[in-house]
């Protein structure tokens, strides 16, 4: 008998999406550039590369939390298998373990992330996610595990 598969996306939850964080980004840019420039203006030059390294600052976080924004784990349970996808930045992982042996549980010993081992392979999920959002997962993957 073939079982649909069911899956389980685990990422983060990011307050701003991409385009407001951009807006936020240039807000705050182009509101202490209109500030440096006014003191510019008024003999104090020495501000104009306070600015500019400000916005090297700005520039740089923004890419750095853009290439993290979409970091998830996909983990999806099909007939006989389980397919767990893993995306950091610009690497991306895939793991399967067999169905049959698999065991899920949440270890302690690794800041509380959850275990999926079958046989001699093991892979931890739910880096992304909170305690609550993990225990949330196991539940339900068992309960799906088992069904």
């Amino acid at each position: 008998m073939e079982t649909e598969s069911r899956s389980w996306v685990l990422k983060r939850n990011c307050a701003l999406t991409p385009r407001q964080l951009l807006g936020a980004f240039l807000l705050v840019g182009a509101s202490t550039t209109v500030v440096s420039l006014a003191w510019a203006w008024s003999g104090a030059w020495v501000v104009i590369p306070f600015m500019l390294l400000e916005w090297v600052a700005l520039t740089l976080a923004f890419l750095v939390y853009s290439r993290h924004a979409t970091d998830h784990e996909t983990v999806t349970l099909e007939s006989d298998l389980v397919r767990v996808e893993v995306v950091r930045g610009s690497q991306h992982d895939w793991h399967e373990l067999p169905r049959e042996w698999l065991r899920c549980q949440i270890d302690e010993t690794k800041k509380g992330l959850v275990r999926l081992v079958s046989q001699k392979r093991e892979v931890a999920v739910g880096q992304f996610v909170s305690q609550i959002g993990r225990e949330r997962f196991v539940k339900e993957f068992k309960a799906a595990l088992s069904g």
